[in-house]
């Protein structure tokens, strides 16, 4: 996996860490921000990758063209038997997830290497 900037707006890096396939945000995730993660989430389902994190770590906003956004590809992930996970998020972004009762949807993790662990080994899911 390698880094790619999508339209020449935003670059995302996507990195494995074992079998876990790790997308790293950065910025706002908006309205003119939403359709580049979007494209690079669907190179990630199109792979079929089984574990994905999302990492937010450097993202200072997100608005619900971004929720929806996260939301698709997760509910296109379980399609195909993958699971997809928030990692890091940044106190805004957090409230975001958590006014929109989200945070009781998606598995948010502090920190990438617990993140990681739940996907349990070889990136299979934990049963």
């Amino acid at each position: 996996m390698e880094e790619v900037t999508t339209q020449g707006l935003m670059p995302y890096t996507t990195r494995a860490v074992g079998k876990v396939c790790i997308l790293d945000l950065e910025g706002e995730i908006d309205l003119y921000k939403s359709p580049d993660v979007r494209a690079e989430l669907g190179k990630i389902i199109a792979r079929k990758d089984k574990a994905v994190a999302i990492n937010f770590k450097l993202v200072s906003y997100i608005d619900s063209s971004g929720l929806a956004t996260v939301i698709d590809a997760f509910q296109k992930t379980r399609v195909y038997g993958g699971k997809l996970v928030l990692v890091e998020l940044a106190k805004p972004v957090r409230n975001v997830f958590e006014v929109a009762r989200l945070d009781k949807f998606f598995s948010i993790f502090d920190d990438e290497a617990s993140a990681v662990a739940s996907f349990g080994g070889e990136g299979t899911l934990k049963a």
